[in-house]
């Protein structure tokens, strides 16, 4: 009992020390603790300004913890950040007292209830509520404070030098002399002065320490916030602006904020969400300009409101789109820094970028070819193009036998027809008789036909059916598989075929609509293709995926699952898997704080990011099964590109970040090949090999390879050597007892 409670004191003080420094970081978007770190110390800079900002963060935080909201976002500093904002305001503003401390700690609970509650409006638009409670809760307290006698005016500003020589001596006092005194750069000068603003603080080495923060945190935000700056100093440059007043007015901020928001953090780092930022740098300049006459009439200052005003409607505006540009993409899954999130957006595989489809098989078995795909010679035109007809030929490419004069002498012909996906049968037609062979029947164009739904707006048609051979009614549920009919002649068909089409409504004849295929094989002279989400293509040769069972077992990681793992038959250690609480999935290695996510489906099992030790067992695991498909078929191999800052060292990776948006010359691909079975009608394990290569501007340097042998049992053993380095073996055993859920 008493561990356990000690336990819980650790994780309730490491979770109140993540809140306090994210609370700091998270004003860059940030989780970073050095960064986090340096933004503290920077706050201090003026003394009581820091030690405000400090009560703030930790007022909101408890109360948020007390009213029992949740702790991943307390952690994350989301509901403190605002709060410290409001609180380093008041504290460079008015003079320190106990009046004034009283009121930062009703400050900061009215401006943790203001997030609250934006947060609760904000979430159903999909939009972040940025910095709008700091400006709601600072303007509220200038406001009132008009009011309150008891304060003063900070007079700090004034007497900065004793503020100064008070807290460090003549050292301090020499320190930021010759910081301020540097000649020359006045354009560069104003950027720190806008930088140390944000935190409230009116001196270069507050800049100065940001901008290394900011730089240690992320290589594309620290541009960024240059691109931003400068931007706006040009433009401002351009209409005849005095610049210099953003050094002492609290706003110059707006664009360096803006231009990491819009650049690099809520859309994906690329050269077009660089050039929006650019463009709409020029906007919120007027629009700073036009808010600061209207605020001066209540002698009040905009402080961030023309960020947050671009930066939601641009972020709006997107979301309105008809038509998405993939190279101006939201960020759906934000990393841990903008150079990540880029990254696993280039690297993720056709699986994952296809994870949100319903998955629709193809509606038969066995081998078959495309006789027309979309946008075919024939039919499948204008607004019903995107369908497919699949016929059966022998080696000989005939789809008959005989002379093809009959409907039976086709090898396709009453065939059976099944579900490509579970759903409930929403129209049919039947009783239309089989042409025959060359005939078309115009008046009746689709013939005997079947349309399930599968979700809403989400429906399957299958048509040219045999008379008589639908066996469901109209209401019906049915699961994948289930026999539906066999393959007729009816309707606008010459020859027995199947038509197969998606769509959005539930009427026999519908518009098509431009969707996937899920998990099929192209087979191409003895060689096979896995396609997890595709669109077969006129003359292709494919058949539904067939799973291997000794794979499936093997690949199939549910929450609670314990896997044992030894490294050459040493110590034997437990990996877990889990499930956060946005249902992601991630295998655990506890001891070692490191852990994999991955994403699994019938088709396969793949590894979506690595989070921890390099030098672990967990790393090896990641390496050698990234990405693998759980049909098999011998020979066949698969390529998948992996982020390249898991295989490349530190300073080569830096100059990668900077120009990552618009070329990236390091790359790492996977590579795995189906190698054999022990035996083709009761196997007993199956044998794949795997292997990293990295890639310099396209030029290979160094190649790490595994051998892995799966075994009926769920065994899996993966044998590697490192450089020069002999032969090291890792064993991952299932744990037979399955253990409670577990999730985070």
């Amino acid at each position: 009992m008493h561990k356990r409670n000690r336990m819980t004191e650790k994780n309730n003080i490491k979770t109140f020390s993540n809140a306090l420094l994210n609370s700091y970081s998270q004003i860059f978007f940030s989780e970073n603790k050095l960064f986090a770190g340096l933004l503290l110390i920077v706050s201090f800079l003026d003394f009581w300004a820091g030690l405000y900002g400090l009560l703030s963060v930790i007022t909101a935080n408890i109360i948020a913890s007390v009213l029992g909201y949740d702790k991943l976002s307390i952690k994350k500093g989301l509901y403190g950040f605002n709060a410290l904002l409001v609180g380093l305001g008041t504290g460079v503003i008015f003079q320190p007292s106990i009046e004034l401390t009283v009121i930062v700690i009703f400050a900061a609970i009215l401006t943790l209830f203001i997030t609250l509650a934006l947060q609760g409006i904000f979430t159903k638009y999909a939009l972040p509520y940025l910095s709008i409670p700091f400006l709601l809760g600072i303007w509220v307290i200038i406001l009132a404070t008009k009011d309150f006698t008891a304060l003063g005016l900070s007079e700090r500003s004034i007497y900065t030098y004793n503020e100064l020589y008070a807290l460090g001596g003549k050292n301090l006092v020499n320190i930021y002399e010759w910081f301020n005194n540097i000649q020359g750069f006045e354009s560069l000068k104003i950027y720190l002065l806008s930088l140390g603003a944000i935190f409230f603080q009116n001196n270069i080495l507050a800049g100065i320490i940001i901008a290394i923060g900011l730089l240690y945190y992320s290589r594309i935000a620290f541009s960024l916030s240059l691109i931003g700056f400068w931007s706006a100093w040009l433009f401002y440059k351009l209409i005849g602006a005095d610049f210099s007043t953003l050094a002492y007015t609290f706003i110059g901020f707006n664009y360096i904020l803006t231009s990491i928001a819009i650049g690099g953090y809520f859309i994906i780092p690329s050269e077009r969400s660089y050039f929006w930022t650019i463009i709409l740098l020029p906007i919120t300049v007027m629009l700073t300009a036009s808010l600061g006459h209207i605020f001066y009439v209540w002698q009040i200052s905009i402080y961030s409101l023309p960020f947050n005003i671009i930066v939601l409607l641009f972020i709006y505006v997107l979301k309105l789109r008809i038509i998405k540009n993939k190279k101006l993409t939201d960020t759906f899954i934000r990393q841990k820094t903008p150079e990540q999130t880029l990254y696993l957006h280039h690297t993720a595989t056709e699986e994952l970028k296809n994870k949100n489809y319903f998955p629709v098989n193809l509606p038969f078995k066995g081998n078959w070819t495309v006789m027309q795909a979309h946008n075919g010679d024939y039919t499948h035109k204008d607004k019903w193009k995107h369908a497919w007809d699949f016929v059966i030929l022998d080696d000989d490419e005939k789809q008959f036998q005989n002379e093809g004069n009959y409907c039976k002498d086709y090898f396709c012909f009453d065939k059976p027809v099944f579900a490509p996906a579970s759903g409930i049968i929403s129209e049919l037609l039947d009783g239309i008789p089989d042409n025959k062979v060359g005939d078309i029947n115009t008046e009746q164009n689709w013939g005997n036909s079947v349309v399930i739904k599968h979700s809403e707006y989400l429906y399957t048609q299958i048509s040219h059916l045999k008379e008589g051979s639908i066996k469901i009614k109209k209401g019906d549920f049915i699961k994948k598989g289930d026999i539906i009919g066999k393959v007729g002649n009816s309707g606008h068909s010459p020859y027995p075929h199947i038509h197969f089409q998606i769509q959005a409504t539930p009427f026999i004849g519908s518009e098509t609509l431009d969707y996937p295929l899920h998990n099929y094989v192209i087979k191409s002279e003895n060689k096979y293709k896995l396609i997890t989400f595709g669109k077969p293509k006129t003359k292709q040769k494919i058949a539904v995926a067939a799973s291997n069972k000794i794979l499936e077992k093997a690949l199939h990681l549910v929450s609670g699952k314990k896997l044992e793992i030894s490294l050459d038959k040493n110590k034997k250690r437990i990996w877990e898997i889990r499930t956060n609480i946005w249902n992601q999935s991630y295998i655990l290695d506890k001891e070692k704080n490191t852990s994999i996510y991955f994403y699994e489906n019938e088709s396969g099992l793949y590894f979506t990011n690595f989070y921890g030790d390099k030098e672990s067992e967990l790393f090896i695991f990641f390496q050698a099964l990234y990405n693998v498909k759980k049909s098999f078929y011998k020979n066949t191999s698969m390529k998948s590109i992996v982020r390249p800052d898991l295989f490349f060292n530190k300073p080569v990776m830096i100059f990668q970040d900077f120009i990552a948006p618009f070329y990236i010359f390091l790359k790492s691909e996977y590579t795995l090949k189906y190698n054999s079975v022990d035996d083709d009608f009761i196997p007993d394990f199956v044998k794949l090999s795997s292997g990293i290569t990295k890639f310099v501007f396209g030029k290979s340097k160094d190649v790490l390879n595994y051998d892995i042998k799966i075994y009926r049992s769920g065994k899996t053993e993966i044998f590697f050597a490192e450089k020069d380095k002999e032969t090291k073996l890792l064993e991952i055993t299932p744990v037979k007892k399955i253990y409670k859920l577990n999730t985070t």
